[in-house]
């Protein structure tokens, strides 16, 4: 079984890190700013609004790990409850 364990961690940490060097993308550049004036509106176009990122980035790494650590916990209760019989 604690073989089992490493090798969970092991291909969580190798998929984890694979995402993040994957997702790794260099920062926009930021914006200069403006001298504007003191009665200057809020909702000024010239405002930058907050970069845009897809919701489901990486949701099919997410719900792999889930689905084996999933599967890994039952198994480890189910052995645990046999033994004890």
């Amino acid at each position: 079984m604690k073989i089992t364990k490493t090798i969970f961690f092991a291909i969580c940490f190798v998929l984890i890190s694979i995402s993040s060097v994957l997702a790794n993308n260099p920062p926009a550049a930021l914006p200069q700013p403006q001298n504007r004036s003191a009665g200057a509106a809020a909702d000024d176009p010239g405002i930058p609004g907050p970069p845009g990122a897809p919701i489901d980035q990486n949701l099919i790494v997410l719900a792999g790990c889930a689905v084996l650590f999933g599967t890994y916990a039952i198994r480890r209760y189910n052995l645990i409850k046999k033994a004890s019989i």
